[in-house]
């Protein structure tokens, strides 16, 4: 009997000295479990130093009955207590001296649960952290994206328009210089000179959000500058120049106007455009219209141009309508409600 008890003794001591904590002690409720039954005890629990209780069984008996308090210590710091519910019969000698060797065991096994729930923690923070910096990457990306999206719109919608009209100026300037016309060249020159001007200023413009005049006089204004030396007539007999409008809605209808105009000019070169801005009780108006040969059904949704309108007036809570026709010409609606 005493070899197998001695074996046994032998066997909790292994058990006890091989036992995996866990992190942050999470299996130390089955440690208890394993002391109280190798020891034959009514209950067992270990009290840390940190103030955390585990106990076996959980919830702990009622019985009145002895009990037994051991302290813990690793390299003379307290790590916890070990707290036993004693049997009804005394412990006999080798389950005393079972007791204290347990008592050092587990001084030393305990020792290394503060430093790894400190690791844990420490773990923790730093994935929470990477977390945080992987989202707040993704967030940069996003915002840069859109920021270099809203500028291509900008230079599609506003510089664009500008060097659609270089263009056509170097054409006709090559027309007049083969004709021998000096004084011609010197005109077209002076316009290619002026627009060579407006569309510097667009393309500074695009990185405030619309041009200086926009800001400062509202649409009508700028939009007389841009269409200053353009084949566009301006109607504006139901227009208010000096009613503002939220900046959203004012670089809509000036990005807007300019685009179909520019889009009209490209596909309807010579033909009569006419932007017209008016007031009305329900909010406000815009369309631009060309009397070139239009386009078939369908056709004008397909184009960048036109899915840059779109986003541009819904940003504004307005909606816009294309009317088009082989032959009939083009017409771009816009309404904002106000």
């Amino acid at each position: 009997m005493a070899a197998g008890s001695s074996r046994s003794e032998d066997s909790l001591l292994e058990d006890i000295a091989t036992f995996d904590p866990g992190s942050g002690g999470v299996h130390l409720p089955e440690l208890c479990r394993r002391i109280g039954q190798g020891l034959s005890l009514r209950w067992a629990g270990l009290v840390l130093a940190d103030g955390r209780e585990y106990v076996w069984p959980d919830p702990m008996p009622r019985s009145s009955g002895r009990t037994q308090s051991k302290p813990l210590q690793a390299e003379g710091r307290s790590v916890g207590r070990l707290a036993l519910g004693l049997p009804a019969v005394p412990l006999g000698l080798q389950r005393r001296r079972l007791l204290e060797d347990l008592v050092d065991l587990l001084g030393l096994l305990l020792s290394s649960v503060p430093m790894q729930a400190e690791l844990d923690r420490s773990l923790h923070e730093a994935r929470n952290h990477a977390e945080r910096v992987a989202a707040m990457r993704r967030r940069t990306f996003v915002e840069r994206d859109a920021e270099r999206q809203a500028i291509e719109h900008d230079l599609h919608d506003g510089a664009q328009h500008h060097l659609v009209a270089l263009s056509m100026g170097l054409s006709l300037l090559e027309m007049v210089t083969a004709k021998g016309d000096r004084e011609g060249q010197r005109k077209h020159r002076e316009r290619l000179l002026d627009g060579l001007g407006k569309a510097e200023s667009s393309l500074r413009a695009t990185t405030g959000e619309g041009s200086a005049l926009l800001i400062g006089e509202g649409i009508l204004p700028a939009l007389r500058a841009e269409f200053n030396s353009a084949p566009v007539t301006l109607d504006v007999s139901e227009w208010d120049a000096g009613r503002r409008y939220e900046p959203v809605v004012e670089l809509a209808v000036y990005f807007i106007c300019l685009e179909a105009a520019n889009n009209a000019r490209k596909h309807a070169p010579g033909a009569e455009i006419v932007t017209r801005l008016a007031q009305v009780p329900s909010g406000l108006e815009f369309s631009v219209t060309d009397f070139g040969p239009g386009m078939g059904e369908g056709l004008a949704e397909q184009t960048a141009g036109v899915a840059n309108m779109r986003r541009r007036i819904v940003a504004a809570g307005g909606h816009l309508q294309i009317r088009t026709a082989a032959g009939a010409g083009t017409v771009v609606l816009g309404f904002i409600p106000y």
